[in-house]
């Protein structure tokens, strides 16, 4: 249960946050499965399948797990019974079907297909940490990040958050930092990197297996392009690449954490989750506070 994505968002007014409330209220919303027309579902899942535990609370830190349930119908299965229907209709009324009859025509069939569409689910790992007054997502899906938003707000009544307001360029800080071969003493570099121009098309160029430091990125560099991400290991805890959004991917902790995790774990697949997200959480913890000072991110009131 280790985060491999980090997308971090700021609380506001933590101390009226109510965490019984939410833990409370949790399984009043969980995801249920779609309807025959439902395009999709959205709720809250127990941490570990047909089990009753919803949440993990550590050193006010509380695990969460939310899930989606869409129907899949596939582009393809649709275009093939729309491109049926027209001919059909070509054929026997002897006209030409237009761009909105299509239209209208695909809605008919998709309303038709639906139910009998499969469903499939994903789900979204997260965990509040009213210390830190940080919301902390495993995944950086747009999409899915929206649907929690909104199922937090619906369980709570109100989840006062913002995203991270960083008074420095991550872009600007990141090509800085290997223009000048200069990164906090906590960093290292990774060996994979992706640079962009100023373009309106973007170019990008990613070097992967190779040493960002060397000329042939900071060459480009030099020419005005810019790094839009960087792989980087802080510390002897945690390697990630960081994107200029400010969100991490390819998120790993290091194996002496891990196996700090196992000792501490009494066996069995929860007491593993509580000993894995208690140590994940302190260390995502430590590591925000550096991160904080590299982006000059203030802290909410």
């Amino acid at each position: 249960m280790w985060f491999k994505n980090l997308q971090i968002f700021q609380l506001k007014e933590t101390e009226n946050f109510d965490s019984n409330a939410l833990i409370a209220n949790i399984p009043e919303h969980p995801l249920k499965e779609c309807g025959s027309q439902d395009e999709f579902t959205f709720g809250w899942m127990p941490l570990i399948r047909n089990s009753e535990q919803w949440t993990i609370v550590s050193d006010r830190c509380l695990l969460l797990r939310a899930g989606k349930e869409e129907k899949v119908l596939p582009s393809a299965v649709v275009r093939e019974e729309l491109e049926a229907k027209v001919a059909e209709i070509e054929l026997v009324e002897g006209r030409k079907v237009g761009r909105k009859e299509k239209g209208d025509l695909k809605d008919e069939l998709v309303f038709t297909l639906r139910p009998r569409a499969f469903a499939k689910r994903s789900d979204i790992w997260a965990y509040i940490d009213l210390k830190a007054k940080l919301l902390v997502l495993n995944s950086t899906n747009a999409g899915m990040t929206e649907q929690l938003f909104k199922l937090l707000q619906t369980t709570l009544g109100s989840f006062p958050m913002v995203p991270l307001q960083a008074q420095v360029s991550p872009a600007s800080l990141m090509t800085d930092w290997l223009m000048k071969n200069e990164l906090p003493a906590s960093l290292e570099t990774g060996d994979e990197c992706e640079i962009q121009d100023s373009s309106e098309d973007k170019a990008k160029i990613r070097f992967k297996s190779l040493e960002p430091l060397s000329e042939d990125v900071t060459r480009h560099l030099e020419q005005g392009m810019s790094v839009k991400n960087l792989a980087l290991r802080w510390t002897d805890k945690l390697s990630f690449v960081l994107n200029d959004d400010l969100t991490l991917k390819k998120v790993k902790f290091d194996d002496t954490l891990k196996e700090s995790a196992f000792n501490d774990s009494q066996g069995g697949t929860l007491s593993d989750m509580d000993a894995n997200f208690s140590l994940m959480s302190l260390t995502i913890r430590e590591f925000f506070e550096s991160y904080k000072v590299w982006f000059e991110i203030a802290d909410e009131e």
